[in-house]
């Protein structure tokens, strides 16, 4: 393992992850499976339908963001996952009050003990904003007067790794899920043609699963220490 990085065991009830779009949660999909299957609650929230895709060329954006709604529906039931559409658009995501006041009040719903999301450094400015909308969500979920009953126990935030973020990485054995992360990832790329292939895919997980010690893994970043007891992720 690398500097900073902790194998971790499971002990979430409820698991929300965010993200901006439709197929964005393919490096979380053997991790949210892994808690379905034990039986966890897991919803998968996006702020916007992708409808601006550009591999739809001229198809109107209503059709595209109905097909994408679709998208998200099949791959939550891969995964075992409630879902949720939250009504912003495509490339218009800033991560302010609006944005974050929204998914207070579906976390003040859901009452997650932990939270997967976009890194805040990604390249996209609607991953950016995913991430900044949930930090102030997180904060505004506790404030009975925006979300009637709050949401005020501890959560814990893990988002996608950067290489150049210094900040602890946490690896999460996935190879109980890996046929569903493939099944997740495979109903996207024959959809969207992509150039990468499954193969590049299992290859990722597999030098991840190195890195852990396991066969396959999946891999995130927390701010906090790893060992607060109580808080979801804490050391093997």
């Amino acid at each position: 393992m690398g500097r900073g990085a902790s194998r971790c065991r499971l002990a979430f009830v409820n698991l929300m992850a965010v993200f901006a779009h439709p197929d964005d949660e393919i490096g979380a999909a053997g991790t949210l499976a892994l808690h379905a299957q034990k039986g966890d609650r897991v919803m998968l929230v996006w702020m916007t339908r992708g409808e601006l895709a550009s591999q739809f060329g001229d198809t109107p954006e209503e059709e595209v963001a109905r097909v994408r709604e679709g998208h998200g529906a099949y791959v939550a039931g891969l995964i075992g996952a409630e879902h949720r559409f939250l009504p912003f658009q495509d490339t218009f995501l800033t991560g302010g009050r609006e944005e974050a006041l929204a998914l207070a009040r579906l976390m003040a719903e859901f009452r997650p003990d932990a939270v997967v999301t976009w890194d805040p450094m990604d390249v996209h400015p609607d991953h950016r904003a995913t991430h900044r909308a949930v930090l102030s969500a997180l904060k505004l979920c506790r404030i009975p007067k925006l979300v009637g009953e709050a949401h005020r126990k501890p959560v814990r935030l893990f988002h996608y790794p950067r290489e150049d973020l210094a900040r602890p990485w946490v690896y999460v054995d996935t190879t109980p899920t890996q046929e569903v992360a493939e099944a997740v990832f495979s109903f996207y790329q024959a959809f969207y043609r992509w150039p990468f292939t499954l193969e590049d895919f299992r290859a990722r997980r597999r030098l991840l699963g190195q890195r852990a010690g396991v066969r396959f893994a999946e891999a995130f970043q927390t701010e906090a220490p790893l060992a607060l007891p109580g808080l979801g992720f804490g050391p093997r």
